[in-house]
């Protein structure tokens, strides 16, 4: 956690566990990304965090 809380350090890997990337986010900055495929009848969930 930077600035008191109110911000997240994220890291960025690759598959090996190899750090490619870095950054200080704030929540708002946050995109949610999914490795697996989600299926075509799902349906859409907004998630907070």
């Amino acid at each position: 956690m930077l600035a008191d809380g109110q911000a997240f350090e994220v890291e960025f890997s690759d598959r090996n566990g190899r750090t490619y990337e870095s950054l200080g986010l704030t929540p708002e900055e946050f995109m949610i990304l999914r490795f697996e495929p989600i299926l075509p009848n799902s349906k859409a969930q907004l998630i907070t965090v």
